[in-house]
């Protein structure tokens, strides 16, 4: 056993450098190159594997990836076989006392405010939040050190944005800033992200709406515990978790973090709904050079009521030890400073006068990215009505 632990037309890309850019995207090809490349045959409890099926028959049959798009994902998968191998083979190191606190976990639709919460919390002291870097290495391979994997992280960062430009304004991202910790979900093939924006993969989407997602969430928090390891996390602090990909899977998240504090935001359904459908059109632009928006538009809506319900569902009767806070987007957006003392103040965090300063200092860093929110491309009436079929 496992030791618990992103018209119909787009741009056309260069290929990622030194990918591979053809040949099927195969699950037994990919685990035997994956134990190829890591010398280990042991993917533990296999898990994974009806996940990975699903996952890459629709890559193949519905995600219409162009040339870097099939580079990228082959790069991912492999990423993640990698890393599910190293985990078995790696000592579970003692759990950090932050993951034992419960951790605090923004939660809510996607394009809801919760990157402008996430990057003012990660400046308190008493809140660790993983860096993209860490995220997309929570292991160190042998021979390898950190600042090697921060540089691989600045090169990953430097080539998602050449690749899509738009997505710098839609979702800005760092080697060394808190990042989504929807990533360590890649290592059990379960990631609602992937199914429902960075591709077109309406078959893996709608078989993962269905999935208990609880050994995911386990293997999340093995991941976490080396993450701490490499790094501890301050002494009485508390881990500080964000991605959009929980709204769908609260329970699950639930069940393995029963002590986890919610901070829930919201914002109008009709706009979350036209900002979501810019990102999720400029992430398959770049992994894709047939992209329809109308059918992001209808996936989208869809997409947004299921989380809605669920979301809805789990905050109105949360298990006992989960604690909920709700944030809305014009509260956020409207005075940042004191919706991030608001939050501090219910977790019981002091907010000290250098606390505010390095709030503001982030807030005069990084002005609110504005993008346009492609309403009608995508079928999206200004009423908020379902788009047309």
């Amino acid at each position: 056993m496992i030791r618990d632990e992103t018209g119909r037309t787009g741009p056309r890309h260069p290929t990622a450098p030194g990918r591979a850019t053809t040949g099927r995207l195969d699950a037994a090809e990919l685990c035997d190159q994956a134990m190829r490349l890591t010398g280990l045959d042991d993917f533990g409890v296999p898990s994974h594997e009806s996940a990975l099926a699903h996952l890459t028959a629709s890559l193949e049959s519905q995600a219409r990836l162009n040339p870097h798009g099939r580079a990228e994902v082959r790069a991912l998968l492999l990423g993640a076989l990698r890393t599910r191998l190293r985990l078995h083979a790696t000592a579970l190191p003692p759990p950090d006392p932050a993951l034992g606190r419960g951790p605090v976990v923004l939660v809510g639709l996607p394009r809801t405010g919760s990157t402008l919460l996430h990057a003012l919390l990660a400046h308190h002291r008493a809140l660790r939040a993983p860096r993209l870097w860490e995220l997309l290495a929570p292991l160190t391979s042998p021979g390898t050190s950190e600042d090697q994997l921060v540089d691989a992280a600045h090169r990953h960062v430097t080539e998602h944005f050449r690749a899509a430009p738009d997505l710098r304004r839609i979702h800005p991202m760092s080697a060394t800033g808190p990042e989504e910790c929807e990533y360590l979900m890649n290592t059990d093939f379960r990631n609602a992200v992937l199914a429902t924006i960075s591709y077109r993969l309406p078959g893996y989407a709608a078989w993962l709406m269905d999935q208990d997602l609880t050994g995911a969430y386990r293997l999340h928090r093995t991941q976490l515990r080396h993450i701490l390891a490499r790094r501890p996390a301050p002494a009485g602090a508390r881990l500080l978790l964000k991605s959009p990909s929980h709204v769908w899977h609260l329970p699950a998240l639930a069940a393995v973090y029963p002590r986890a504090r919610l901070v829930v935001l919201e914002r109008e359904t009709d706009a979350a709904i036209g900002s979501v459908c810019g990102l999720t059109l400029a992430a398959r632009r770049k992994r894709s050079d047939d992209v329809d928006p109308r059918e992001i538009g209808r996936q989208m809506t869809a997409a947004t009521r299921t989380a809605l319900d669920r979301l809805r569902a789990f905050t109105a009767d949360p298990p006992p030890g989960v604690r909920c806070l709700t944030v809305t987007f014009r509260e956020l957006t409207g005075a940042p400073e004191a919706t991030a003392e608001r939050v501090s103040e219910w977790l019981g965090l002091p907010v000290t006068a250098s606390v505010r300063d390095r709030w503001r200092a982030h807030l005069a860093g990084h002005p609110r990215p504005r993008h346009d929110h492609p309403r009608g491309l995508c079928g999206l009436p200004p009423t908020g009505a379902p788009p047309a079929t």
